[in-house]
């Protein structure tokens, strides 16, 4: 039997509100989502399909000796998750990366299997590089009679007239550079190399035999986006200024060379990037927290404040955060020259001008002086046992403590001080609920107990 003890803080609703601000301003609640990658250097899809709904695109299975990838399109309601391993972070298709290859193939080979509804072609991309430079970009497209039920050996030609020293390698379930892309497209890969006279170069994991344990850290109450990676440049760290975690953003290779980390309380829109945001209504208000930023050139991190009223903007402040190997206070005081109804809060973890990879931004304690956190070392809610959320906190109506772990059944109480009960509620499903308006002002224990 297992229980976790933490304090939570009850504040009086004449100094707060029900909402919050700035949800999760600690940065201590997460939920973890696990996958799998193929060993030496592959990527794969599943970071931006668990982003777009939670959903994994790339996994193993059983091949014609050992293992093979298997890689599978899903369309979840208006979220298309375009299925794909590559041997380089970035967009392949640009060109940008590589691994190291210095021989001249005249051919690819390896096993496969697919099932390829309706018009849908499953694609393997080839792009060789010399001293920078593509040499060569070649897309193979593959469908046969949609449908392919066992492992089969495949060589298809490559077109390469020089050696070069790097090739990019990409293998997709669906046609992504055409309109046939069909939910549950899928194809499996095994024991991929190159082939022609005198090629004794190996494709580093060709094989797809070993693979490596990952996990997406998703970060509750805010919207991830790397602005061409979808989410997977924003991580848990246990580097912290109070609690336990803080969020760690750091810009990678992109679409354009660099793929910007961000984070917001509203929303991220296809092209014009953060929208939206939550219930407000102050004229005037300071955002706070604590920062660490590193970067190897002269870039610069930034958090935002925008106020909007009917979808439009009535105020706000930013700052720009330079670098600092310690944790270091900001405070952004803001305005608005009309009463807002919406406040969004951004952070990204580069310049739009001078981005440089590997510029990583790290933010904790955040927090609105209208809505403060509890003192440092006062609450830390999930960071005995992240499968447990509890929020809001501060709480001035309504506590959720929700078992993330959705396993079995919980039982969760509130104590004062004293260690009198105050409160009880056993679930079988995941969440449980305690109003708790009628508590005075103060700090609170609540105990959770498996089993």
């Amino acid at each position: 039997m297992k229980k976790i003890l933490c304090i939570m803080a009850v504040m009086a609703a004449a100094n707060s509100v029900s909402a919050q601000y700035c949800p999760n301003g600690d940065f201590e609640n997460w939920n973890s989502k696990a996958y799998v990658s193929p060993d030496s250097g592959w990527y794969t899809s599943n970071p931006s399909s668990i982003v777009k709904s939670d959903s994994l695109t790339v996994w193993s299975v059983s091949g014609v000796s050992g293992l093979a990838v298997h890689v599978q399109t899903a369309i979840i309601g208006t979220d298309t998750n375009q299925a794909y391993v590559v041997n380089t972070p970035g967009d392949p298709a640009s060109g940008v990366g590589g691994v190291p290859y210095s021989q001249q193939p005249t051919s690819i080979t390896g096993y496969y299997r697919y099932d390829l509804p309706g018009n849908d072609s499953a694609m393997i991309l080839l792009v060789f590089k010399k001293s920078g430079m593509v040499v060569s970009n070649q897309v193979i497209k593959f469908r046969g009679t949609g449908s392919l039920a066992s492992f089969t050996p495949f060589s298809f030609p490559v077109s390469l007239s020089i050696v070069p020293d790097s090739v990019i390698i990409g293998i997709a379930s669906s046609n992504v550079m055409g309109t046939g892309l069909q939910s549950g497209s899928w194809v499996e890969i095994d024991n991929l190399a190159f082939g022609g006279t005198g090629i004794t170069q190996p494709i580093p994991g060709g094989t797809f035999d070993h693979y490596l344990a990952a996990s997406y850290d998703e970060l509750i109450g805010w919207k991830s986006s790397s602005f061409g990676n979808s989410g997977e440049n924003v991580f848990r760290s246990t580097d912290h200024y109070s609690g336990v975690y803080s969020a760690s953003l750091i810009t990678q290779l992109g679409e354009n060379s660099v793929a910007i980390a961000a984070i917001t309380t509203g929303y991220f829109s296809q092209s014009n990037g953060p929208r939206g945001g939550l219930p407000y209504t102050l004229t005037s208000d300071t955002l706070t927290g604590y920062y660490k930023y590193s970067t190897s050139g002269t870039d610069t991190a930034t958090v935002m404040v925008s106020l909007s009223a009917g979808g439009s903007m009535v105020g706000g402040a930013y700052t720009k955060l330079f670098p600092n190997s310690a944790w270091t206070y900001f405070a952004i005081p803001f305005s608005s020259f009309s009463t807002p109804d919406t406040i969004r809060i951004d952070a990204q973890s580069s310049s739009w001008y001078a981005g440089v990879v590997g510029s990583t931004l790290k933010l904790d304690y955040l927090q609105l002086l209208s809505q403060p956190l509890p003192p440092v070392g006062i609450a830390y809610l999930t960071t005995v046992e992240p499968m447990i959320a509890v929020y809001p906190n501060p709480v001035t109506d309504l506590l959720t403590i929700k078992n993330a772990n959705a396993a079995g059944i919980f039982t969760a109480r509130i104590y004062d001080f004293t260690g009198r009960t105050l409160g009880e509620r056993t679930s079988v499903k995941d969440i449980v609920t305690f109003p708790v308006d009628r508590l005075g002002t103060g700090l609170y224990i609540y105990e959770v107990q498996f089993g």
